[in-house]
């Protein structure tokens, strides 16, 4: 008697198997080549969806076959909509005749169809150190890729061999060596 319900067991749970082993062949038959759309509850934010992240990202820009600037960054994370969120982030600007500009900060996000970034002060503060000497610090940059100008509405410090500049608010014209500041400023020239 134990082994004949033993063994009418085994036969109704090859039947359930053998059941559901049709039921998704069929379901795989009905549905194959249709596409199916998912619940909007469901989906992420309209290009905000993460398609890669990666460790060491680099971006170019060059002019003429020379390198007009270069980005890198320790890890990226790249989404849908084409924005890129960096850690650990240098920005080399090589300029005309005017020597190198590195920017430096902890975290950043960036566009990468126009190569416009912004990049916030992490534990340390955004910096930005030129081959001449002179070294600007403060709490967040803003790098405009085409017009090649460096921006921050925050308060800033300059310091060059020959002069020490703060205040609040700078606008720097890599390519006209200009350097724009909004108010409150304080210089001290040295010799």
């Amino acid at each position: 008697m134990r082994l004949k319900k033993l063994k009418d067991t085994r036969v109704v749970q090859a039947s359930i198997a053998l059941l559901l082993l049709f039921a998704i062949y069929g379901g795989a038959h009905l549905l194959r080549g249709r596409e199916i759309a998912m619940p909007s509850l469901f989906r992420s934010a309209s290009g905000s969806r993460l398609v890669m992240s990666m460790e060491g990202f680099t971006f170019t820009q060059s002019e003429n076959g020379q390198i007009a600037w270069r980005m890198s960054a320790e890890s990226a994370d790249l989404f849908e909509n084409k924005k890129a969120s960096l850690r650990e982030i240098e920005i080399v600007y090589s300029g005309k005749g005017a020597g190198e500009a590195a920017l430096r900060g902890e975290r950043g996000k960036m566009n990468t169809v126009t190569g416009d970034a912004t990049i916030q002060r992490g534990s340390k503060e955004v910096r930005i150190i030129t081959s001449d000497g002179y070294l600007l610090t403060t709490n967040s940059l803003s790098w405009k890729a085409r017009e090649r100008v460096v921006r921050t509405r925050d308060a800033f410090k300059l310091l060059g061999r020959e002069i020490y500049l703060e205040g609040r608010g700078i606008t720097a014209h890599l390519d006209e060596n200009l350097l724009e500041v909004e108010k409150n400023v304080k210089a001290v020239l040295q010799e």
